[in-house]
């Protein structure tokens, strides 16, 4: 009797000691529950007047990108500093420097900006235009004057972008004229594969990136002259009847 009574004090006591056990493993995996959520909220930030960091953070750029078009279009790239920046956007420099390396970089976003919204405008107009435009001389006209007026007017959406994107910009740096090389690049490459689907004989690369920086004049001239500017329709007038007749006449790079 002794020896069954010990045995089962001792497995109700082994019972017990398993409940602790598995209670305290719960317990165990709530914290740490509780803590991969804390950490998560972590990452996330803190709330500040109703914004988390990431909210933070993207108005924090908005307001440097204002601020630089601001200062670059009127004071010069070279004449602003990044103190004026900050200023301006109401930003410390250690938020500054959290966004951009210095300022050529904050220069170079805001030129990539300019043209990352062009080359997007233009490539929506050639993807509507091209199945209506057909092929031969009349569609690479209605092409280039498509394109053309969609780039002027993504462009035009702020015109504090021409200076900055067509007159600061130049002679920064040589990394930023090799940037600038590389971006003319692209967009030759988008005006033959248009030109050429629509029916233009295939010309020499060049010949296309040439024409790049000659928009962008034609563009900057038309807006100083502004006692003279006319609707930009006729700045795409101009325009389509010179690269048409580049696109057209110019000899083919291929035998």
């Amino acid at each position: 009797m002794t020896t069954a009574r010990t045995g089962a004090t001792g497995r109700g006591a082994a019972a017990r000691s398993a409940t602790a056990r598995s209670a305290a493993g719960r317990t165990d995996t709530g914290r740490s529950d509780a803590g991969r959520g804390a950490a998560g909220r972590s990452a996330a930030g803190r709330v500040y007047g109703g914004a988390d960091a990431r909210t933070r953070h993207a108005e924090r750029l908005a307001r440097l990108e204002d601020a630089g078009l601001e200062l670059f279009a009127t004071v010069g790239y070279q004449q602003t500093t990044v103190a004026d920046v900050c200023e301006r956007a109401k930003v410390s420099r250690r938020h500054f420097y959290e966004q951009f390396a210095d300022r050529e970089a904050l220069l170079r976003h805001l030129y990539t900006g300019v043209h990352d919204r062009g080359r997007a405008a233009v490539a929506d107009a050639l993807a509507a235009g091209a199945p209506a435009a057909g092929t031969g001389d009349g569609a690479v006209a209605a092409l280039v004057a498509s394109g053309l007026t969609a780039y002027i007017g993504a462009v035009l959406a702020d015109p504090r972008g021409l200076r900055v994107a067509f007159v600061e910009v130049v002679g920064v740096s040589a990394e930023l004229e090799a940037f600038r090389l590389a971006n003319r690049d692209l967009w030759a490459q988008t005006i033959r594969s248009a030109a050429e689907a629509a029916g233009a004989p295939p010309v020499a690369p060049w010949v296309h990136a040439a024409f790049i920086p000659s928009v962008n004049e034609f563009l900057m001239a038309w807006w100083l002259h502004a006692e003279e500017r006319s609707d930009p329709a006729e700045l795409v007038r101009v325009l389509t009847s010179v690269l048409v007749n580049l696109l057209v006449t110019a000899p083919s790079d291929r035998k």
